[in-house]
């Protein structure tokens, strides 16, 4: 039986105007559909033409949640904790990393999984989107990346993505830059 794919991301904010330009400068988007009072939105990010929606609300819900990967205290957020975008290949992330701080839109975090090499961004209202590279583990390695437990499931290790661009373009196989290590073999 096949799996349900991700069809679309509908999110509520105060700050139309300001969150649906965001988006469109993270995501490359163009509008699918918006309405003529300007209340709801939904961005192209491919060939749907509502990949990605956004309605206008009075007012959002500002209540601690479970925080982003990374952080330690408790931070006002929306209920969505976060969702995630795949480039196809590093180079394309990178880049994306590169077009973003180009604009002023800057990571909060990048991390390497392992299984991924993620960098978290987030948007003006507090939610936080992935954009990252899958590393393509095989089934063996990620039954034995969760088997190692928590320390490998929250084990993931920081990078300077300028820093891994720069490796890439000088040379340094994907393989290379992407090496992950579990926390007890560091």
């Amino acid at each position: 039986m096949p799996s349900p794919k991700l069809a679309h991301v509908i999110l509520n904010t105060s700050n139309f105007e300001t969150v649906k330009n965001w988006y469109m400068q993270v995501l490359e988007a163009t509008v699918g559909v918006e309405t003529s009072d300007h209340s709801v939105c939904f961005l192209r990010t491919d060939e749907s033409h509502h990949r990605f929606g956004i309605f206008k609300a009075a007012k959002i819900d500002d209540s601690t949640a479970v925080v982003p990967p990374g952080v330690d205290e408790l931070i006002q957020q929306s209920r969505l904790h976060h969702f995630s975008f795949e480039h196809p290949t590093l180079p394309e992330l990178l880049d994306a990393h590169v077009r973003l701080a180009d604009a002023g839109i800057a990571p909060t975090m990048c991390l390497n999984h392992g299984a991924t090499i993620s960098m978290y961004y987030t948007d003006p209202d507090k939610n936080v989107v992935e954009l990252f590279f899958d590393t393509a583990y095989t089934e063996e390695q990620i039954v034995e990346f969760y088997a190692g437990g928590d320390s490998n499931a929250f084990g993931a290790t920081p990078f300077d993505p300028a820093e891994m661009l720069q490796g890439l373009r000088s040379g340094k196989s994907v393989a290379e830059l992407i090496a992950w290590s579990p926390p007890g073999k560091r």
